[in-house]
């Protein structure tokens, strides 16, 4: 049995209702304790499917699935329940897919806590009716199989564990993607030693992070650009941005003093491969809404890999090329800013090249 088997059937209809809307869908996001003060993360709960609709200017309305086969909770009762995670999650709404229908009081008084309950006939039936083939298996991330195949090869590979973690789970709920991005930075420096170019499973670990990425920079893409002044001096530009990763100026400055009275050992490096991530940074600001489209790319190219080439998610694979112009731009720039901040393989570069020929 796969990882995402159970209510399998649900989870592939809200993964394509995503889809069909042009929202990016994210499978299984476990939901961890507000506080930080153990060893190990204290899972609270998981969310069947997150999601990501793109708000124009660089925000997310995030939706959540949350799909029962079983009926050990009343419809209404699970609607309170998902009420509670969204103000938990920061989530903006919830369709609660249920193996029997709800009765009607209970579904409108759902509505009035951003609760949909719907059973799977009429889940459906509103997929229809804003997208008549939106139940067929158009994309890579169509199917339940194809994300399990993904996921073998991360439990395959179990130095890549903190990575699925940080990119399946903290990504796509993260209020402080700066944040993150400066995790996913560290721990793809610490699993350095484990990636090979040669091997297909190590590409599509690489091309599923830079999906989470594209998540976070979705968003710091906008925040950059409206710091960006066209006057602004290259070196002010520079101070600004190193501010904004490291979450203020303050935060930088106590760092700074901090690895001062630590480390003797030559120059302190404020970020690794810093004039890389500046001239990235530079590129994205003539097009940040552009950020989004490129976490369904990379996305579909990491499950290709291990899929093989198929007929109609291809044909999407390359229309989503050709309508999101600065897609591979976008993709290569930050996959080889990850590379050389990260020490990786520089023939990575190229194995990720290659997985646009032919769109």
């Amino acid at each position: 049995m796969g990882k995402y088997d159970k209510d399998r059937h649900q989870k592939e209809m809200a993964i394509r209702y995503c889809l069909a809307q042009g929202m990016s869908p994210c499978l299984e996001v476990v939901i961890a304790s507000a506080s930080d003060l153990s060893d190990t993360t204290e899972v609270l709960t998981d969310l069947d499917v997150v999601g990501l609709d793109f708000i124009a200017d660089g925000g997310f309305r995030r939706l959540i699935f949350d799909c029962k086969t079983t009926n050990k909770m009343s419809a209404v009762n699970r609607a309170f329940w998902a009420a509670g995670i969204l103000a938990y999650s920061g989530c903006d709404e919830a369709f609660i897919i249920l193996k029997n229908k709800a009765v009607y009081n209970h579904r409108l008084s759902a509505l009035s806590i951003g609760v949909d309950l719907h059973d799977e006939a009429s889940f459906e039936d509103l997929g229809n009716a804003r997208d008549i083939g939106f139940n067929d298996d158009l994309n890579y991330q169509s199917s339940i199989d194809r994300w399990n195949s993904v996921y073998d090869i991360y439990s395959k590979n179990s130095w890549s564990e903190s990575l699925f973690l940080t990119g399946r789970n903290t990504a796509p709920l993260s209020v402080q993607p700066w944040r993150i991005f400066r995790k996913m930075v560290a721990e793809l420096r610490s699993a350095k030693g484990q990636f090979d170019p040669a091997k297909d499973e190590h590409v599509a670990i690489f091309l599923d992070v830079m999906a989470a990425v594209f998540i976070l920079w979705s968003t710091m893409g906008r925040d950059i650009r409206r710091f960006y002044d066209p006057k602004m001096s290259k070196t002010d530009f520079e101070k600004v941005l190193l501010y904004y990763i490291w979450g203020g100026k303050e935060s930088y400055v106590i760092r700074q003093e901090l690895r001062q009275k630590t480390d003797t050992a030559g120059a302190i490096q404020d970020f690794p491969s810093w004039e890389r991530l500046v001239s990235f940074a530079g590129l994205v600001i003539a097009g940040p809404q552009e950020l989004f489209g490129c976490v369904h790319v990379c996305r579909e190219m990491s499950i290709r890999i291990l899929s093989g080439k198929l007929k109609e998610p291809e044909k999407r694979l390359s229309l989503m090329l050709s309508t999101h112009k600065r897609a591979r731009q976008f993709i290569m720039a930050a996959s080889d800013y990850m590379i050389a901040a990260c020490g990786l393989p520089k023939d990575l570069t190229i194995r990720v090249q290659d997985e646009f020929g032919g769109l």
